[in-house]
């Protein structure tokens, strides 16, 4: 696998995360202003229930099927690629049932004994079902991301984000009248119209191409239409010798592989739902009232912590584009190429996440305000800002480690970093001058402390330096030029009276050509980078032409 595939296959994800995220950012905007901050509260308290669930339903599988996929993708075989995959959806339509029916049972004692408020337990319930059809379509996405084909996963993210979002807005509309728990019950519905929407691209996809596959052998078999049949894989005509394994060996190998995955993967949603008892409790001992508390655990959940995530479409693209390419790269036994795409991986990670921390961090209040939420969000959005280049490290560093083959490493450091974020969360958030600072601040420590030590065992592993030019020093420049250009820009266009919105949006535009300037002036973003974007190549020539991109 070629630098440029990797990069390219983590541009189409994020360019799906993207558009998702934007479109996520319409609800977080709608969804607020329709069923205000007691509703979006009973809405989040929903969700780390469900992503407990969700994750332990999925049991790490999909990560499983992608490194496994693409080994064999190694090999050349694709009836073991496909055999893979009707496995893992055997076992997740079984365990996605099973939990979905096993949350809707138990979600009024979640919601009275945990949640500490019965109104969520009609929000829990919504979401239920959500969990059986994401699950089944995690199995599809894992198999093409293992093939390395990233477009049919980025178009059912779409498609799903798009069918949620206006289910959200709609049933919560819909579910008012009758209550703000009802509405929030109705708007956490919109994730299971969503992922039923997603679940039926994934499908259409796999059996439109599996068809195309049959009628190309068949063409094959007749020996008719040899000129079209040549760019066939050779896996495509390959025997029932090179038939991978039986279905109890396959599913045996899958849950070595995905049993570690999923307990790192359980253990954000496990702090999350903690979350839901320890800082309402905190809050409470720190002396905030039941609705104070409500409204500040939506602010920190539903408002700040998601402009916290919006930053790492790319670094979470780029951590799931690592894991097929590193567990290529090492079932072709290339040494070389697994530490260069180690080192890439994380380099862009860090180019990405840098920026993106400190624009938080600057512009929390303008950034509030321009998404029509309370400005006090900005206080918790501020405490999470720096948590996006440890998120990002974290992100990047355990798909690198998963694609290893080092699936426990991962857990264990998360499961450190949960520990440090329990404890800072418990101490802070009980304390006045902190309050729900605290719990953002227990977040970020949580992610710094597991992302570090992810980024020192890959430097054992693989013995990779870091390029500490051009991903640490150039970087820090951009970013501190950006921050002098993008504040003046802001200030500029604000006294003019257009408002806050317009003067943020030209604040970030400045900003992004400023730090896009200084990357590519420095050699640190060159023509490799640029031309896996649709046009790439043109614009690599005009800026070579502009005299900014070196040649």
């Amino acid at each position: 696998m070629t630098k440029r595939s990797m990069i390219k296959g983590a541009a189409i994800l994020a360019a799906a995360a993207l558009i998702n995220r934007f479109l996520g950012a319409v609800s977080r905007v709608a969804l607020p202003t329709l069923i205000g901050d007691v509703g979006v509260g009973l809405y989040q308290m929903a969700y780390p229930v469900y992503g407990i669930f969700l994750v332990v339903s999925t049991a790490g599988i999909p990560v499983a099927v992608s490194k496994l996929v693409a080994e064999q993708v190694a090999k050349k075989n694709d009836k073991g690629a496909v055999q893979i995959l009707r496995v893992a959806t055997i076992i997740l339509v079984v365990t996605g049932a099973l939990f979905s029916i096993g949350l809707a049972l138990g979600a009024k004692s979640i919601a009275k004994y945990i949640a500490r408020d019965p109104r969520a337990a009609l929000a829990i319930i919504a979401v239920s079902p959500a969990i059986f059809v994401l699950s089944v379509a995690s199995a599809f996405r894992g198999y093409y991301q293992g093939l390395q084909n990233m477009v049919p996963s980025a178009l059912s993210q779409v498609v799903e984000q798009i069918i949620r979002v206006a289910a959200m807005i709609g049933l919560a509309w819909v579910f008012l009248p009758r209550g703000v728990e009802y509405a929030a019950a109705g708007a956490n519905l919109g994730a299971v119209f969503g992922g039923a929407a997603g679940l039926f691209v994934l499908v259409i996809i796999y059996l439109r191409e599996r068809r195309r596959g049959e009628d190309r052998k068949a063409m094959f078999s007749d020996g008719h239409g040899k000129n079209e049949v040549q760019g066939i894989t050779e896996c495509e005509v390959h025997l029932e010798d090179n038939y991978m394994a039986s279905g109890s060996s396959l599913v045996r190998k899958i849950f070595e592989l995905s049993f570690p995955v999923v307990l790192a993967a359980a253990i954000m949603p496990l702090m999350q739902f903690l979350d839901v008892g320890i800082v309402p409790l905190r809050l409470s001992h720190a002396g905030f009232s039941p609705d104070e508390i409500t409204r500040l655990f939506g602010q920190l959940t539903g408002m700040a912590q998601p402009l916290m995530y919006f930053p790492t479409v790319v670094t979470a693209a780029v951590a799931t584009s690592s894991v097929p390419a590193i567990s290529e790269a090492l079932a072709s036994g290339d040494q070389s190429m697994l530490k260069t795409r180690g080192q890439e991986a994380i380099r862009l990670g860090f180019l990405f996440a840098l920026p993106a921390a400190v624009g938080l961090f600057i512009f929390a209040k303008e950034f509030s305000l321009m998404l029509r939420w309370p400005q006090e969000v900005a206080v918790p959005l501020q405490a999470l800002a720096l948590g996006t280049v440890f998120l990002a490290l974290q992100q990047i560093s355990s798909g690198i480690l998963q694609g290893l083959g080092a699936v426990k490493i991962p857990v264990k450091n998360l499961a450190i970093g949960g520990v440090a974020k329990l404890v800072v969360s418990f101490i802070f958030t009980g304390i006045p001058a902190f309050g729900i600072r605290g719990a953002a601040l227990g977040t970020v420590a949580a992610f710094a402390v597991a992302g570090l030590m992810n980024i020192t065992t890959l430097a054992k592993m693989q013995g990779f330096a870091l390029d500490v030019r051009n991903t640490v020093v150039w970087p820090i420049i951009g970013v501190l030029l950006m921050v002098l250009g993008s504040r003046a820009v802001y200030s500029w266009v604000y006294v003019t009276g257009v408002g806050n919105t317009f003067s943020c949006l030209a604040a970030i535009i400045v900003a992004v050509a400023i730090y896009g300037i200084t990357l590519l002036l420095s050699g640190v973003m060159g023509r490799s980078e640029l031309s896996v974007f649709p046009g790439g190549s043109r614009l690599s020539w005009l800026l070579e032409k502009l005299g900014l991109l070196r040649r």
